[in-house]
């Protein structure tokens, strides 16, 4: 399928199937961090640390599910979807603040149960977990004004395209040295 400027234009098919790709980055890793920090005990200082710092490790392969589902929402217009994401991604950023200052709460506590020897590898760890969290809140937070942009119509992009081709076939007609 084709706009009226001549650009190919993806199938709906290739948008579902993006979501749908989208869908398991963000669920499946997720998931399998949840099951890792299983059974649950968040009363205990130890086992927030480190569920925390094990779903740090998690953020990158749902992060790249989040920006293909942007992209795709980009390309196939798709507003509620971008909504979505636009909301999701807010919610994640509060949440990933929130958990670097609890993290950083317990890795306080945690540190005394820490034997004198492993203390430089609790330290980094920590730090490590910590950075994570943030850049994570730096990605949704992209992910969140990213989701605010707003497509033109296929009319107007394919104008300017044209416009564009207008313009460098006049900048080679005009130049002598280009011939």
């Amino acid at each position: 399928m084709k706009s009226s400027s001549g650009v190919a234009i993806p199938s709906r098919q290739v948008a579902s199937a993006s979501y749908f790709v989208a869908f398991l980055l963000i669920v499946i890793p997720t998931f399998d961090s949840l099951m890792q920090v299983a059974p649950f005990r968040p009363s205990a200082a130890q086992w927030r640390f480190a569920a925390v710092g094990l779903l740090s490790n998690a953020l990158m392969i749902p992060a790249v599910g989040v920006l293909l589902a942007l992209y795709t929402s980009l390309t196939f217009d798709d507003e509620k979807v971008r909504r979505t994401i636009r909301i999701v991604s807010w919610i994640m950023v509060v949440v990933l603040i929130a958990a670097t200052g609890f993290f950083a709460l317990d890795s306080v506590q945690t540190r005394s149960a820490i034997r004198p020897e492993m203390q430089l590898s609790f330290l980094v760890a920590s730090i490590t977990a910590a950075v994570k969290l943030l850049l994570g809140v730096v990605g949704f937070a992209l992910f969140g004004r990213a989701s605010r942009q707003l497509r033109q119509p296929d009319s107007k992009r394919g104008s300017a395209i044209l416009v564009a081709r207008e313009v460098s076939g006049a900048a080679r007609q005009s130049d002598p040295g280009t011939a």
